[in-house]
């Protein structure tokens, strides 16, 4: 009897210890959700509603005047193209609420129908009109590369225009990214010389403009604002005399945000007290082969120049690790090729194999091997532009790597009329180059008819071809699979490195910063100050 009640106990006191722990736990989870709803409120109540910019060099906001890149990535928040690039490069509706591909030449473009100027204005298809052609007669603009081969503009009703082209070219629509500005405002008036305040479609709407200070205000009335609505009211636009003094003003906590692809950019703020982001540029730097040369037309010897350079060592001791490893043209983050698994190239051991199993000797320092009857050896020029200095530094690295191998390498520097009369006739045996990257995937100029490396390959060609009107991303995807492994096995160009660029953003700036090439405004409508 004892015993029972001796258990009995026991199990009263087990139960009271259990309840108890239930009850702190409770509790205890309540009171952590009050104190996260009391930091939430706190962060909203603490919201500081005005954003600060700094622009160097300042020319004008008009963005089809502007040659200004940090202006035009602050023009994008007050005028709106026909479509926006997304963060993996995809094209996607903006004024326009779709488009068709209805010939070889011709597009078919439908505008969203409840879009207002910031005049209150109706926005319709002759603004779209008026847009293309003005930015044809101004022969400076920076969108003139997009639109100049639009041969003709009808406007079909109010909110549909047809574009019909010169030739065929390969995924238009990355060139519809242009900012549509309003017939009305500019109609029959000199743009350059017009001092009313422009405006847009955006989110935002100027308010001031001085020699001093640019001030933008949030558009109440944007189409968008319920499902985009900005933490943002104002942005405070500085206007300086030069990146120095936009430098020392983030520096001294006056801007909130830097944008640079400068690789010294430390060297002004410094390496601490603010956030940054990096992400690789347009800047594609790269070897080209002359796939008509007696020896580089073998694919075996440029598999094994591949294999020998250290692309790495490339971009760690003459970069200084202010560059990205680049392997090919898209790779800075395109849907289309951003799943490609390149793996690791450089290898001396490999390189060396390449050349022995395909016939070739290495006596005396030199590799050499009997073609068409005559002795060939391992020796190139490398040929690059005098005027860049980086790029010699990394012919001669180069250089240094293909020795290790035997491979002889001669670095020739020529002039700038020089270089361009080599890329114009290519003629070359192997030269290092580079290009400014656009949005579009198109290839034609690297791997199509008359391309650099004179390089053949005419089921690629067909490839390139067909490939901006397959029906699906997925089809696309696979097309540019094929591609890049035929880039790899067959190295008609070898990717070394491209750029970095840099978003520096002081400490109290909340939100989720991704930029890229297109913006580095992505999701700035959830951005705010504390």
């Amino acid at each position: 009897m004892k015993k029972n009640k001796v258990k009995l106990f026991l199990c009263l006191c087990v139960l009271l210890v259990v309840i108890g722990i239930v009850i702190y736990l409770v509790l205890g989870t309540k009171q952590e959700d009050k104190q996260k709803s009391a930091e939430i409120k706190y962060e909203k109540t603490n919201m500081i509603t005005n954003f600060r910019l700094g622009i160097a060099k300042y020319d004008s906001i008009n963005p089809h005047i502007t040659q200004n890149k940090d202006m035009i990535q602050i023009a994008s928040l007050i005028f709106e193209p026909l479509l926006v690039i997304t963060q993996d490069y995809k094209v996607e509706n903006c004024l326009a609420k779709e488009w068709s591909k209805v010939s070889n030449k011709s597009y078919v473009i439908k505008l969203k129908e409840n879009i207002k100027w910031q005049n209150d204005s109706d926005f319709t298809a002759e603004d779209v009109k008026f847009t293309v052609e003005e930015i044809q007669k101004n022969k400076k603009s920076i969108y003139l590369e997009n639109v100049k081969d639009i041969q003709k503009v009808e406007v079909v009703d109010n909110h549909t225009i047809r574009l019909e082209l010169k030739e065929e070219i390969p995924f238009f629509e990355y060139r519809l990214i242009f900012p549509i500005i309003s017939k009305k405002q500019y109609e029959g008036k000199e743009i350059e010389k017009s001092t009313e305040l422009p405006i847009g479609t955006g989110k935002y709407k100027i308010t001031r403009l001085d020699k001093e200070i640019i001030e933008l205000t949030k558009n109440e009335n944007w189409y968008n604002i319920e499902k985009e609505d900005s933490n943002i009211k104002t942005i405070t636009i500085s206007l300086y005399e030069d990146m120095g003094e936009v430098y020392n003003n983030f520096k001294l906590g006056n801007i909130d945000l830097v944008h640079t692809s400068n690789p010294q950019y430390e060297e002004y703020i410094g390496s601490m007290g603010y956030q940054k982001k990096q992400y690789p540029g347009r800047e594609y730097d790269y070897l080209a082969f002359n796939c008509t040369n007696t020896v580089l037309q073998n694919v075996e010897v440029r598999q094994a120049i591949q294999k020998a350079i250290d692309k790495g060592k490339i971009v760690s001791s003459v970069l200084e690790e202010k560059a990205y490893v680049a392997n090919f043209p898209l790779d800075y983050g395109h849907y289309l090729t951003k799943d490609l698994e390149w793996g690791e190239v450089f290898n001396q051991e490999e390189a060396n194999k390449i050349l022995q199993d395909s016939g070739w000797q290495f006596q005396y320092g030199i590799w050499s091997k009997i073609i068409n009857g005559r002795t060939q050896t391992l020796s190139f020029t490398i040929t690059v532009s005098q005027s860049n200095q980086q790029r010699i530094k990394v012919a001669e690295e180069i250089k240094k790597q293909l020795e290790e191998i035997g491979i002889q390498i001669t670095i020739k520097k020529v002039s700038d009329n020089e270089y361009k009369r080599i890329l114009a006739n290519h003629q070359y045996e192997i030269l290092l180059t580079g290009v400014y990257n656009g949005y579009s995937p198109e290839l034609n100029s690297f791997l199509g008819d008359e391309n650099l490396a004179n390089y053949e390959n005419a089921e690629i060609n067909t490839l390139l071809k067909e490939v901006s009107t397959m029906a699906s991303a997925e089809l696309q995807k696979e097309a540019y699979q094929k591609i890049a492994e035929t880039w790899r096995r067959e190295v008609p160009y070898l990717g070394l490195y491209r750029n970095q660029v840099t978003v520096a953003y002081g400490q109290t700036v909340r939100g989720d910063v991704t930029p890229n090439n297109y913006s580095i405004l992505y999701q700035f409508s959830q951005w705010y100050r504390q």
